[in-house]
């Protein structure tokens, strides 16, 4: 509680002191300016009276400089710090946006977790995977419960937390509400599916008590994956992620709309993945890894059967290579829906790739091969001022 009475004391000092420091400017320089003012009129009644004198001049010059210009400059300087004052404004507004959100979500997933946790039945001896299930929520409830994090220096913009990072948090919110919700639909009943969907819940907190404590964002490809995208020396690209809605992408003689943007995001591992439309086809363009994996994909109309962590496609048998649950925001022109939770597994074959992903309205697969950022022409639709 002092804590919070801290962080929210600070929060209005500094909002005071803002207000106060641009207000200072203004009066400065209107006080600035009123000295001038009357020190010119001076001078010009006594240069209209045909009676102008050295001594009335040197005083018009003292008020400028030693009077009037100190107060001109010092209100423009305080004036101009008036932008920078406002970015601060709106960046302490979000932080504690932030902060507020996180009370709140913490005090929703706890009190859940803790029905989830008093309805499983008792352990029996040499069940591992239920032992290990219980012993996940109830760490995931205590971390929750006990922020690991200080909220002044998270406030005060001291955790070394960038804006982007700041929006990251709040995916991560809608992330851990997803799967605290799924791990409550499931139940003691769950099984292997409840064990591991407290494994995947379990990540995903670490992770992002991580950045909140310490700003480490997750690695967005692991480890193998990022040996792979090295062999080939492709060259780090953002234009792919900035595609928007109408921008075009042609591949191989063929011109695409873009007509929708999936953006996932499954802590660390953020991707997007584009629908293209040519007016007869439609493609799926997936990017992953700030481009460093790209994948041009068609849906198939039946769903693979995937038995363990292998399915067979078209003769060709592919191998998990990334499964788990992400939040999924859809853009369209239709409008645009947030917080969707897909639980997802990507299989590959070589430069082939297999996804499979079950939605709340049901499942889909889509399957394709690698392509290289050469492969792809992209294009840009212009802006309206254009």
């Amino acid at each position: 509680m002092a804590a919070a009475e801290a962080v929210g004391s600070s929060d209005t000092a500094m909002k005071r002191a803002q207000s106060s420091g641009s207000a200072l400017g203004l009066a400065l320089m209107v006080a600035g300016g009123a000295v001038l003012g009357l020190g010119v009129l001076w001078w010009l009644t006594y240069a209209l009276s045909g009676e102008p004198s050295a001594s009335a001049l040197v005083f018009v010059v003292f008020l400028s400089l030693i009077v009037a210009g100190p107060l001109l400059i010092a209100g423009w300087l305080l004036r101009r710090r008036a932008p920078a004052e406002e970015a601060q404004t709106a960046a302490l507004a979000e932080r504690r946006t932030i902060l507020d959100a996180d009370a709140a979500l913490r005090r929703e997933l706890v009190r859940e977790l803790d029905q989830v946790v008093a309805h499983l039945p008792g352990v029996s001896a040499g069940d591992a995977a239920a032992d290990r299930t219980q012993r996940l929520l109830v760490d995931v409830r205590d971390d929750l419960a006990r922020p690991g994090y200080s909220a002044a220096a998270l406030l005060e913009g001291t955790a070394g937390l960038s804006r982007d990072q700041l929006v990251s948090v709040r995916r991560y919110d809608d992330l851990l509400t997803a799967e605290v919700r799924r791990v409550s639909e499931l139940g003691p009943r769950g099984g292997d599916v409840l064990a591991e969907a407290a494994e995947l819940l379990a990540q995903h907190v670490a992770e992002r008590e991580a950045l909140l404590g310490r700003g480490r964002v997750a690695a967005a490809l692991r480890p193998q994956e990022m040996l792979e995208a090295g062999l080939a020396p492709r060259r780090r690209l953002d234009d792919p992620v900035r595609l928007a809605l109408e921008d075009a992408v042609s591949y191989e003689g063929s011109d695409y709309v873009v007509r929708g943007v999936l953006d996932y995001f499954a802590g660390g591992r953020r991707w997007r993945v584009y629908q293209l439309h040519d007016g007869q086809e439609e493609r799926w363009l997936e990017v992953r890894g700030d481009g460093a994996q790209l994948a041009m994909l068609t849906r198939l109309s039946a769903v693979p059967s995937v038995a363990g962590d292998s399915a067979t496609h078209d003769g060709a048998e592919y191998r998990t290579a990334d499964r788990g649950a992400a939040t999924v925001s859809i853009e369209s022109a239709a409008g645009r829906q947030e917080g969707i939770l897909v639980e997802y597994r990507r299989l590959t074959s070589g430069s082939d790739v297999l996804t499979v992903e079950d939605w709340p309205d049901g499942a889909r697969a889509l399957a394709g091969r690698s392509v290289a950022r050469e492969d792809l022409d992209l294009w840009t639709k212009p802006a309206a001022a254009e």
